[in-house]
C-alpha cells in the first residue's frame, strides 16, 4: 500500500538526473504509472533546476530535500502513487564519508520498497569501474545502467562488470534527449 522507491545512485557525472526523467517519462507516458520525484542532490549547484525543469516538462511532482528528517513530511504526500524516484547526489568511489550519507538515506525509507539502479558511465576505465561496483555491494542489490554509450566505441566493459558483480543490466542510453535516448538492456545488440 506504498509507492515503490526507487534510488539512482552512482558517481558525480554520469547521468543520473537525466537518466531519472528518462525513466519517469517512460513509466508515466507507456506505463501509465503515478510519478513523484525527489532529489536529495542538494551538493550540485544545478542539480535542483534540473530536476525542476524535467518534473515540470513531465506535469510530476518534484521535492527537494535538504535533511533526511525532511522525508518524513515529503513520504506521506505520495502515499497513493507508485513510485518514488529518489536522484541522490554523486558520490566518489574514494570518499567513505559520501558513502556513510548514502546509508542513511535508505534508512529513511524503511518499511518501503525499492529498487536500486547503480548508474555507471560507459566511458569509465574498467579498473575504475570494479572500484565503484566494489563500494556499492554493500547496499543489497542493485541492476546496472550504463550511460554514454553514445560517447565510446569501447563497451566490453558492460559484459565484464555484469560478470564482476553479478547484478542484472537493465537499462542503456545514449544521448541527452528525453525521454527517447534509453531503452531495456539487449545483450545480443551490445554483442554486435
Amino acid at each position: 500500500n506504498k509507492p515503490k522507491i526507487v534510488f539512482f545512485v552512482g558517481n558525480t557525472g554520469v547521468g543520473k538526473t537525466t537518466t531519472m526523467a528518462k525513466l519517469a517519462s517512460k513509466y508515466m507516458l507507456e506505463d501509465k504509472k503515478e510519478i513523484a520525484m525527489v532529489s536529495v542532490d542538494t551538493y550540485r549547484i544545478a542539480a535542483i533546476e534540473q530536476i525542476k525543469t524535467y518534473a515540470n516538462i513531465l506535469s510530476i511532482p518534484v521535492e527537494v530535500v535538504y535533511e533526511m528528517k525532511d522525508l518524513q513530511e515529503v513520504l506521506p504526500k505520495y502515499k497513493d502513487y507508485d513510485y518514488i524516484l529518489v536522484d541522490t547526489a554523486g558520490r566518489s568511489h574514494k570518499n567513505k564519508e559520501q558513502y556513510k550519507d548514502l546509508k542513511n538515506l535508505y534508512s529513511a525509507f524503511d518499511g518501503y520498497s525499492y529498487l536500486t539502479y547503480l548508474v555507471l558511465s560507459a566511458t569509465t576505465k574498467y579498473k575504475d569501474l570494479k572500484n565503484i561496483t566494489s563500494m556499492y555491494s554493500d547496499i543489497g542489490d542493485y541492476s546496472l545502467i550504463f550511460t554514454k554509450l553514445d560517447e565510446t566505441d569501447a563497451i566490453g566493459n558492460i559484459l565484464n562488470i555484469k560478470l564482476d558483480t553479478g547484478m542484472p543490466l537493465s537499462y542503456v542510453s545514449y544521448g541527452q534527449n528525453v525521454p527517447d535516448d534509453i531503452e531495456i538492456m539487449n545483450p545480443q545488440v551490445i554483442a554486435k
